[in-house]
């Protein structure tokens, strides 16, 4: 497995990105519905995994925050 630099993750990231970008342009998916789909993706992958629905929260007014800027 390759080591996760931060180069490794910004490429994942774009990846990522173009991938919801083609779903929406395919589907006509909306930004929550991409979202919905990617956490689906998460659950299959660990059902098990116990999310903090208040660290969603924090990250996407992150997220927000970093594309005002």
């Amino acid at each position: 497995m390759e080591e996760w630099t931060d180069a490794f993750i910004s490429s994942a990231q774009q990846e990522l990105a173009a991938m919801v970008k083609d779903w929406q342009y395919d589907y006509g998916a909306s930004d929550d519905e991409c979202a919905a789909m990617l956490l689906w993706m998460v659950l299959r992958l660990k059902p098990d995994l116990n999310l903090d629905p208040q660290a969603f929260s924090a990250a996407a007014e992150s997220a927000t925050e970093d594309r005002k800027r």
